[in-house]
Protein backbone atom coordinates (compact mmCIF):
# COMPACT_ATOMS: atom_id res chain seq x y z
CA UNK A 1 0.00 0.00 0.00
CA UNK A 2 0.93 3.41 -0.39
CA UNK A 3 -0.44 5.08 2.29
CA UNK A 4 -3.22 7.56 2.47
CA UNK A 5 -0.44 10.89 1.88
CA UNK A 6 0.61 11.00 -1.32
CA UNK A 7 3.41 12.82 -0.13
CA UNK A 8 5.04 9.99 1.42
CA UNK A 9 4.89 8.44 -2.50
CA UNK A 10 5.90 11.85 -4.08
CA UNK A 11 9.36 11.50 -1.60
CA UNK A 12 9.68 7.72 -2.51
CA UNK A 13 10.10 8.97 -6.10
CA UNK A 14 12.74 11.38 -5.25
CA UNK A 15 14.41 8.65 -3.29
CA UNK A 16 14.52 6.57 -6.18
CA UNK A 17 15.60 8.65 -8.57
CA UNK A 18 18.50 9.62 -6.31
CA UNK A 19 19.68 6.12 -5.52
CA UNK A 20 20.07 6.15 -9.83
CA UNK A 21 21.81 9.14 -10.32
CA UNK A 22 24.15 8.14 -7.65
CA UNK A 23 25.11 5.01 -9.17
CA UNK A 24 23.52 2.98 -6.40
CA UNK A 25 22.32 -0.38 -6.96
CA UNK A 26 18.74 -0.77 -5.44
CA UNK A 27 17.89 -4.22 -3.27
CA UNK A 28 14.90 -4.07 -2.21
CA UNK A 29 11.75 -7.29 -1.65
CA UNK A 30 10.93 -6.63 -5.48
CA UNK A 31 7.22 -5.85 -6.91
CA UNK A 32 5.76 -2.62 -7.42
CA UNK A 33 3.26 -1.95 -5.03
CA UNK A 34 4.02 -0.06 -1.85
CA UNK A 35 6.29 2.78 -1.34
CA UNK A 36 9.27 0.34 -1.88
CA UNK A 37 7.71 -0.33 -4.97
CA UNK A 38 7.58 3.63 -5.98
CA UNK A 39 11.45 3.37 -5.37
CA UNK A 40 12.06 0.67 -7.23
CA UNK A 41 9.94 1.85 -10.38
CA UNK A 42 11.36 5.52 -10.11
CA UNK A 43 14.92 4.11 -9.68
CA UNK A 44 14.62 1.67 -12.75
CA UNK A 45 12.93 4.60 -14.94
CA UNK A 46 16.24 6.55 -14.17
CA UNK A 47 18.21 4.13 -15.29
CA UNK A 48 19.55 2.77 -12.20
CA UNK A 49 20.61 -1.11 -11.23
CA UNK A 50 17.84 -2.91 -8.87
CA UNK A 51 18.15 -6.18 -7.30
CA UNK A 52 14.67 -7.60 -6.46
CA UNK A 53 14.38 -10.88 -3.74
CA UNK A 54 11.36 -12.38 -3.35
CA UNK A 55 9.55 -15.36 -2.22
CA UNK A 56 8.32 -17.57 -5.25
CA UNK A 57 4.69 -17.71 -4.00
CA UNK A 58 4.63 -13.73 -4.01
CA UNK A 59 6.71 -13.86 -7.35
CA UNK A 60 2.76 -15.11 -8.58
CA UNK A 61 1.15 -12.47 -6.44
CA UNK A 62 2.44 -9.20 -6.93
CA UNK A 63 2.99 -7.22 -10.40
CA UNK A 64 6.99 -7.27 -10.66
CA UNK A 65 9.28 -5.13 -12.96
CA UNK A 66 9.39 -5.77 -16.25
CA UNK A 67 12.44 -4.58 -17.29
CA UNK A 68 16.07 -3.31 -15.67
CA UNK A 69 15.55 -5.65 -12.63
CA UNK A 70 17.62 -8.89 -12.00
CA UNK A 71 14.25 -10.72 -9.64
CA UNK A 72 16.22 -13.48 -7.11
CA UNK A 73 13.57 -15.55 -6.39
CA UNK A 74 13.75 -17.70 -2.92
CA UNK A 75 11.79 -19.94 -0.95
CA UNK A 76 10.57 -18.46 1.82
CA UNK A 77 10.26 -14.94 3.65
CA UNK A 78 12.66 -15.55 5.93
CA UNK A 79 15.62 -16.46 3.24
CA UNK A 80 14.63 -13.28 1.87
CA UNK A 81 14.98 -11.31 4.60
CA UNK A 82 18.43 -12.46 5.31
CA UNK A 83 19.63 -12.53 1.59
CA UNK A 84 18.48 -8.41 1.46
CA UNK A 85 20.49 -8.02 4.88
CA UNK A 86 23.65 -9.57 2.91
CA UNK A 87 23.28 -7.96 -0.34
CA UNK A 88 23.05 -4.38 1.58
CA UNK A 89 25.40 -1.95 2.64
CA UNK A 90 22.75 0.31 4.38
CA UNK A 91 19.88 0.59 5.31
CA UNK A 92 16.24 2.81 4.55
CA UNK A 93 13.36 2.33 6.92
CA UNK A 94 10.07 4.24 4.34
CA UNK A 95 7.04 5.09 5.81
CA UNK A 96 5.38 1.38 6.40
CA UNK A 97 3.18 -1.08 8.00
CA UNK A 98 4.33 -4.04 10.46
CA UNK A 99 6.07 -5.44 8.29
CA UNK A 100 8.49 -2.65 7.76
CA UNK A 101 8.61 -2.08 12.17
CA UNK A 102 9.51 -5.86 12.63
CA UNK A 103 12.16 -5.25 9.51
CA UNK A 104 13.46 -2.35 11.42
CA UNK A 105 13.60 -3.44 14.77
CA UNK A 106 15.46 -6.32 13.68
CA UNK A 107 18.23 -4.57 11.98
CA UNK A 108 18.42 -2.47 15.34
CA UNK A 109 18.68 -5.55 17.18
CA UNK A 110 21.28 -7.49 15.22
CA UNK A 111 23.64 -3.62 15.27
CA UNK A 112 23.09 -4.41 19.24
CA UNK A 113 23.91 -7.85 19.19
CA UNK A 114 27.36 -6.98 16.97
CA UNK A 115 26.87 -8.73 14.03
CA UNK A 116 26.91 -5.75 11.81
CA UNK A 117 27.71 -2.31 11.76
CA UNK A 118 25.54 -1.02 8.79
CA UNK A 119 23.96 2.09 8.88
CA UNK A 120 20.21 2.86 9.26
CA UNK A 121 18.05 5.85 8.26
CA UNK A 122 14.50 6.68 9.28
CA UNK A 123 13.08 8.27 6.41
CA UNK A 124 10.66 10.59 8.72
CA UNK A 125 8.68 11.93 5.70
CA UNK A 126 6.32 14.57 7.72
CA UNK A 127 7.30 13.00 11.15
CA UNK A 128 5.99 9.35 10.48
CA UNK A 129 8.83 7.83 12.62
CA UNK A 130 8.32 10.64 14.98
CA UNK A 131 5.71 7.97 17.58
CA UNK A 132 8.46 5.42 17.07
CA UNK A 133 11.37 7.73 18.33
CA UNK A 134 9.73 8.87 21.12
CA UNK A 135 9.01 4.99 22.53
CA UNK A 136 12.47 4.21 22.03
CA UNK A 137 12.96 7.64 24.17
CA UNK A 138 11.40 6.32 26.45
CA UNK A 139 12.60 2.80 26.58
CA UNK A 140 15.70 4.64 26.79
CA UNK A 141 14.56 6.80 29.94
CA UNK A 142 13.45 3.50 31.63
CA UNK A 143 16.77 1.75 31.13
CA UNK A 144 15.63 -1.24 28.52
CA UNK A 145 17.70 0.74 25.45
CA UNK A 146 21.31 1.93 26.05
CA UNK A 147 22.36 4.96 24.23
CA UNK A 148 24.59 3.36 22.08
CA UNK A 149 21.82 1.53 20.69
CA UNK A 150 19.41 3.94 20.98
CA UNK A 151 21.62 6.31 18.62
CA UNK A 152 22.68 3.87 15.78
CA UNK A 153 19.86 5.15 13.37
CA UNK A 154 19.84 8.05 11.31
CA UNK A 155 17.09 10.27 11.26
CA UNK A 156 15.76 12.26 7.19
CA UNK A 157 12.69 14.15 7.28
CA UNK A 158 13.44 14.95 3.59
CA UNK A 159 14.37 11.58 0.73
CA UNK A 160 17.39 14.46 -0.48
CA UNK A 161 19.28 14.38 2.54
CA UNK A 162 18.81 10.25 3.31
CA UNK A 163 21.81 9.31 0.69
CA UNK A 164 24.49 12.64 1.74
CA UNK A 165 23.57 10.98 5.72
CA UNK A 166 24.43 7.40 4.09
CA UNK A 167 27.12 8.15 1.96
CA UNK A 168 29.26 9.82 4.70
CA UNK A 169 28.37 6.13 6.48
CA UNK A 170 29.68 3.93 4.03
CA UNK A 171 31.81 5.83 1.98
CA UNK A 172 30.35 6.24 -1.19
CA UNK A 173 31.85 7.40 -4.38
CA UNK A 174 30.78 8.24 -7.77
CA UNK A 175 33.67 6.22 -9.32
CA UNK A 176 33.97 3.61 -7.76
CA UNK A 177 31.67 0.39 -8.99
CA UNK A 178 27.70 0.53 -7.47
CA UNK A 179 27.22 -0.13 -3.95
CA UNK A 180 23.79 -1.67 -2.88
CA UNK A 181 21.00 0.21 -0.74
CA UNK A 182 18.04 -2.17 0.57
CA UNK A 183 14.86 -0.75 0.80
CA UNK A 184 13.25 -3.40 2.56
CA UNK A 185 9.49 -3.35 3.40
CA UNK A 186 12.41 -1.37 5.39
CA UNK A 187 15.18 -0.20 2.65
CA UNK A 188 18.84 -0.98 2.29
CA UNK A 189 22.07 0.67 1.26
CA UNK A 190 25.46 -1.22 0.23
CA UNK A 191 28.68 -0.26 -1.25
CA UNK A 192 26.82 -1.47 -4.83
CA UNK A 193 23.87 -1.94 -3.61
CA UNK A 194 20.98 -0.46 -1.48
CA UNK A 195 18.13 -1.64 0.00
CA UNK A 196 14.87 -0.57 1.12
CA UNK A 197 11.99 -1.91 3.25
CA UNK A 198 8.66 -0.78 2.21
CA UNK A 199 4.87 -0.22 3.74
CA UNK A 200 4.53 -3.83 5.69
Amino acid sequence: MLGNDPDHARCATILGEAIAAAGIRLVYGGGCDGLMGQVAIAAAQAGGTLIAITPQFLVERMRMLSSGCQTISVPDMSIRKQLMFEYADAFVALPGGIGTVEELTEVMTLRKLERHCKPLVLANFKGFWSPLLGVFDIMSEAGFMNSSTRCTQMVSATPEAILPLLQRSVGFEHNEPPKSVLLPTIPVLRRSHVSSAGPG
